[in-house]
Formats: C-alpha cells, sequence, structure tokens
C-alpha cells in the first residue's frame, strides 16, 4: 500500500464540479416545484371558472420560470460555494501538511 499526500484541490476545477452538480440537483428540485405550481393552478382554473384564467397563466408561467431559473441560481450558487470553500480547504491542507491518502494498488 502507497501513502500520498493532497497538498492542494484545484479551485476552479472544483468550483465547476459543484456548478454542475447544483445544477442537476436546482433541475429537479425546480422540475419538482414548477410542476406543482403548474399543476395547481391548472386545478384552480378548471375549478374557478373564467374569473381564474389570468391567475392560472401567472403560476403556469412560474412553474416554467421555476423549471428554467432554480436550475441557473442553484448553478451559481454551488459555483461561488465551491471556490471558497476550496479554497478554505487548501488554507487548511497548507496548515496541517496535507492530507494522507492511501492507495493500493
Amino acid at each position: 500500500m502507497n501513502m500520498k499526500r493532497i497538498r492542494s484541490f484545484g479551485v476552479l476545477s472544483f468550483g465547476k464540479y459543484l456548478a454542475v452538480f447544483n445544477a442537476f440537483m436546482g433541475f429537479l428540485i425546480g422540475l419538482m416545484y414548477g410542476g406543482f405550481l403548474m399543476l395547481f393552478s391548472a386545478i384552480g382554473a378548471a375549478a374557478g371558472g373564467k374569473e381564474a384564467g389570468p391567475l392560472a397563466a401567472l403560476g403556469i408561467g412560474g412553474g416554467i420560470a421555476a423549471i428554467i431559473f432554480i436550475p441557473i441560481l442553484y448553478a451559481l450558487f454551488g459555483f461561488i460555494g465551491g471556490v471558497i470553500a476550496t479554497a478554505f480547504a487548501n488554507l487548511a491542507l497548507r496548515m496541517t501538511g496535507g492530507l494522507e491518502l492511501e492507495i493500493e494498488d
């Protein structure tokens, strides 16, 4: 068994990874939230008659916006959080001399 030491992580690399990961998670959350919003808006429009039409359209539009914008926001915040967390992790690695990793051939 080999002992290797991790001395630092790629800050932008990890930020990009978390941006993509969080975009996928945001898409699932946006799909769920937006889907419920559109479903309940359609049910409300069917039950409310003619007067509920504009509100239902607003709810359906909000559901579509959620599906589009939640993944974008999750990706943005994931990238920013990943860059900050990796910078702190690299600082801690420098202070402690690195992280030992045992690798088996």
